[in-house]
């Protein structure tokens, strides 16, 4: 691959398992934006399909790829993008879903012009395999609340995250774990109501067929952040209930499911 003509603001991650039946897809998504100066580092986790030829066969400078010898988990292969990432901010891309064209662009900004929020995600529109729309998650914008959420279940849809480059890891419990560490730190994070990414629903999904054990870790994290101590007064507590039920009530109509095209798990986002 060629050298990149510039150095990239945006590091996109994306690490790969036999993804080729819907990575197509994802690529093209990625490397049409409407902002141009990222790198994309792609790593390839031990895949026995033709993922990594599929990625190679796109001319693209900006493409980085990393190949594992072996399958060492999608933790472990983020880690290794993560201590290869050049870039001022970082975006995490996955091989089932889609971005918006102008993701990038939006999330980019929006923390240029918020110094104080270290990671930002987005609304979601989920699809079924053959890419239909099946329910909208639309998030709610407000940094107090989330943290105060994130206290009982994860508010975030991963593959639509930016963050700041900035001493950040992964480790087994998944990206919730990751949050209650930023929050323990004193990082504030943040949703925007646009919908930026389709989330793919499938059987060969991560958080479908590895469920049980992700529920287990999603109750060892919520059993830590009791361990946090929690700023929100009664007051406030009152307060974003009443705000998170205007919400839920102003968005029901787009979280309805169709029952004949979506008949599987759904994580229970706010």
């Amino acid at each position: 691959m060629k050298k990149i003509p510039f150095t990239p603001l945006i590091s996109l991650v994306l690490p790969i398992y036999n993804g080729e039946r819907f990575l197509k897809e994802s690529l093209e998504s990625i490397l049409n934006q409407t902002f141009k100066k990222f790198e994309l580092i792609v790593v390839d986790d031990g895949s026995t399909d033709n993922s990594i030829e599929l990625v190679k066969s796109y001319n693209d400078s900006r493409i980085r790829v990393i190949k594992n010898k072996r399958n060492l988990g999608s933790v472990a292969a983020i880690n290794i993008a993560l201590k290869n990432s050049k870039g001022k901010y970082i975006a995490v891309c996955t091989q089932d879903d889609i971005s918006h064209p102008k993701r990038f662009e939006i999330e980019f900004n929006y923390l240029e012009k918020h110094p104080q929020i270290f990671l930002v995600g987005s609304s979601a529109i989920y699809i079924n395999e053959g890419g239909k729309e099946i329910r909208r998650f639309r998030k709610y914008n407000h940094p107090k609340i989330l943290a105060w959420r994130l206290r009982k279940s994860n508010g975030i849809i991963f593959p639509s995250i930016m963050f700041r480059n900035k001493d950040v890891i992964f480790n087994n419990h998944y990206e919730y774990h990751f949050y209650y560490r930023l929050l323990k730190r004193g990082e504030m994070l943040t949703n925007i109501p646009n919908f930026l990414v389709k989330y793919r629903v499938h059987s060969n999904a991560e958080s479908v067929f590895d469920k049980e054990r992700q529920d287990k870790l999603s109750k060892e994290v919520i059993e830590e952040f009791k361990t946090l101590r929690d700023p929100t007064n009664i007051i406030e507590k009152a307060d974003y209930s009443f705000r998170l039920i205007l919400h839920y009530l102003r968005t029901f109509k787009e979280k309805r499911l169709s029952k004949q095209n979506f008949k599987i798990f759904l994580p229970p986002f706010f």
